[in-house]
């Protein structure tokens, strides 16, 4: 069996680490499970975003963009502050986003991420009370074509909490959130993400591995 040179192995070995080892294609409806095969991952938890009431404009935080589609967005700092949640409440602190268009289908809400990332996921609350699905696609990758990780009836209570998320071997740079109950006010909180590295730093970390182990060949 022939050998693989010193210095090609550690690059190899780099360029598994910068691709990530989020493997599979998958959906996740339970967040045990998704942090098992996530791994390390930040969490966006809108604790340090204004508060404000539901608007057109986007909510941006240093990790995301939220756009509304159709139905308004707004950063709640209690249950019921600065409006009504309509039984949703936040689940890693004390503030999270709110969705809501009265009388019809909440359509898509949009997730811009700063960085690519090959995992996201998030808690949606309060959803469930009609009928309908949540959806979730990427802008590259698996899931672009969109897939349903929910679906009422049968429906649930006020202010049930839900996890739903996906992990993706192709990084990707937008996350759609698709409702199609109608009159379905809905929260989303504690965000999952895994920034991966941008081109220049990944191209430097594999250079420098490459040079270290050339210099190690040659003292050899």
């Amino acid at each position: 069996m022939s050998k693989i040179p010193v210095a090609q192995a550690m690059v190899l070995f780099a360029a598994a680490i910068w691709q990530g080892a989020y493997a599979a294609d998958s959906g996740f409806t339970s967040e045990a499970s998704f942090v098992a095969a996530a791994g390390s991952t930040v969490i966006e938890s809108f604790e340090t975003t204004p508060g404000r009431s539901r608007g057109f404009s986007p909510v941006i935080t240093p990790l995301l963009t939220a756009t509304p589609g159709i139905a308004p967005v707004g950063v709640q700092t209690a249950p019921d502050s600065p409006e009504t949640g309509f039984g949703a409440f936040a689940t890693d602190g004390t503030r999270y986003l709110s969705v809501y268009l009265p009388g019809a289908a909440q359509g898509t809400l949009r997730l811009d991420f700063a960085t690519p990332t090959q995992v996201a996921g998030f808690n949606i609350i309060d959803v469930g009370e009609t009928s309908g699905t949540v959806s979730l696609r990427t802008d590259t990758g698996f899931f672009s074509t969109g897939a349903t990780f929910l679906s009422f009836p049968p429906t649930v209570g006020n202010g049930t909490v839900f996890f739903v998320g996906l992990t993706q071997t192709i990084a990707f740079s937008q996350l759609f959130i698709e409702v199609t109950g109608v009159d379905e006010a809905y929260g989303i909180d504690k965000v999952y993400l895994t920034p991966v590295p941008e081109p220049a730093t990944a191209a430097s970390l594999l250079l420098g591995i490459a040079l270290l182990a050339r210099l190690r060949a040659r003292r050899h």
